[in-house]
């Protein structure tokens, strides 16, 4: 054997907090450093905008959500999504949620099935450059980008908060989509029968 393969696989860990990102608006001189992370919004997660966590529970969220999202991708397309498949909808942002916020790139498109043809569409890497590390000028691999953690309870209130709150789960980058049965099932929660 080489030393090359008796080494350790090397593990890649996601972008430390603070890490700063230069990109500039494409066709401009404008140009950004800002810390970049990941959003995740699942189909039908914005039941949370009726309700605040004094009124409602994340294991109640939970349970409504799953009765009705939990197999509309199959109900409506059979042949592109198993029972219990839920799109996950990606946009990148800063850690606060602000000023930076397009869809993220290489991400599924979220307006089609994955058998449609691709349809372009504007997201971060059509309005901005790639971006570069601020110290190094490394690139920034999009799978190393933190994901946001999302909450619901006393303390915080985040659109679909209810789904980590309630399973302790959090979609890796870029994920397509989520299995809630597989999910809830692994967290001891209430799934929907096939």
């Amino acid at each position: 054997m080489t030393a090359d393969t008796d080494a350790p696989p090397q593990t890649l860990l996601p972008y430390r907090p603070g890490t700063q990102w230069t990109f500039q608006t494409r066709g401009t001189s404008y140009t950004q450093t800002a810390e970049l992370a990941l959003l995740p919004e699942l189909d039908g997660s914005s039941i949370t905008d009726e309700y605040v966590p004094a009124d409602i529970t994340a294991l109640k969220l939970w349970t409504m959500w799953v009765g009705k999202y939990a197999d509309y991708q199959h109900e409506q397309h059979p042949s592109a999504y198993d029972p219990g498949e839920v799109r996950i909808h990606w946009t990148v942002t800063t850690p606060k949620v602000g000023g930076v916020f397009e869809l993220a790139p290489y991400s599924y498109d979220t307006r089609a099935t994955r058998t449609s043809p691709y349809m372009p569409r504007e997201n971060f890497g059509t309005v901005y450059t790639p971006p570069v590390h601020a110290v190094t000028g490394e690139p920034l691999n999009w799978l190393r980008l933190p994901v946001l953690d999302r909450g619901w309870n006393a303390t915080v209130a985040n659109k679909g908060g209810f789904i980590q709150e309630a399973t302790g789960w959090k979609p890796s980058p870029l994920q397509p989509t989520m299995d809630v049965r597989q999910i809830g099932a692994a967290a001891g929660l209430y799934v929907p029968p096939l």
